[in-house]
């Protein structure tokens, strides 16, 4: 099967329910700064956007975080 890879960036974003880090699986509380990964050209249905705290982005940085778990 032949599987296509959607360009995606990541975008901040304010969580406005409890949600958890793809990265290291912290609880994102409601109100906390988290990064969501956004299709740039196409659309990222919001089951497959992995979702990251604060805390990683700034450990990792956005190019590590898309990278891993592909």
């Amino acid at each position: 099967m032949l599987q296509k890879s959607i360009e995606t960036h990541l975008v901040k974003k304010t969580s406005k329910s409890l949600k958890v880090c793809n990265k290291c699986n912290n609880k994102i509380a409601p109100g906390e700064m988290y990064h969501l990964e956004k299709g740039v050209k196409e659309h990222l249905h919001s089951l497959l956007a992995r979702r990251f705290c604060s805390d990683c982005y700034a450990k990792y940085g956005e190019k590590s975080l898309l990278i891993s778990n592909e």
